[in-house]
């Protein structure tokens, strides 16, 4: 009797072992993140100090959107490019929601390496984890120090979540963006 004991439980653990791989399959597939549902989204590229400043992401999919892999190069005014920030195991943009990269030049623990600025041509673009190019925002020409930079409000937000870029006046980190003020400006895209 123990002996047929024994062997039922060690099927239930061979069965239960079996189950738990299949739901770790299941898992990643359902996982799998859509990244072509992701976009900056708003940009506050002339607040007070470094700290304020900021870039948000918006998920416009239907699933939460991992971010780990993900990373942002920035291209400056002398056209040189390099990765300004990375993100990490856990973090996510959850749909139809929004993630915030609080901080330049180092200034806050999570935020970007280097600084966007109104002033001076830059482009900021999101590359997926398998390093393709999924969205991106560019005030100026990076290439081009020469062309004179309208500043305007230096807040660049999409109009509305996700459409397209306009200056506005407010900045909204991590809500829906405020089209107060909104003006279109040619060199943004």
């Amino acid at each position: 009797m123990k002996k047929y004991l024994l062997i039922a439980a060690a099927a239930l653990a061979v069965a239960a072992i079996s189950c738990n791989k299949d739901k770790e399959v299941i898992k990643d597939v359902e996982e799998k993140s859509d990244y072509s549902k992701l976009v900056i989204n708003e940009v506050n590229a002339t607040a007070a100090t470094d700290a304020e400043k900021f870039v948000e992401f918006y998920n416009g999919g239907d699933k939460a959107c991992s971010l780990e892999g993900v990373t942002i190069k920035r291209t400056d005014e002398t056209n040189a490019t390099e990765e300004v920030w990375a993100g990490l195991a856990g973090e996510k943009v959850p749909a139809k929601g929004f993630f915030v990269i609080q901080g330049t030049k180092r200034s806050l623990e999570r935020s970007l390496s280097s600084g966007v600025s109104a002033k001076k041509g830059v482009k900021l673009e999101v590359f997926d984890p398998d390093g393709k190019s999924v969205t991106s925002v560019q005030h100026g020409d990076p290439a081009d120090a020469t062309v004179a930079i309208a500043i305007n409000t230096g807040i660049w937000a999409r109009i509305p979540d996700g459409g397209a870029w306009k200056n506005v006046t407010n900045p909204t980190a991590g809500k829906a963006n405020d089209a107060t003020g909104a003006q279109d400006d040619a060199q943004l895209k």
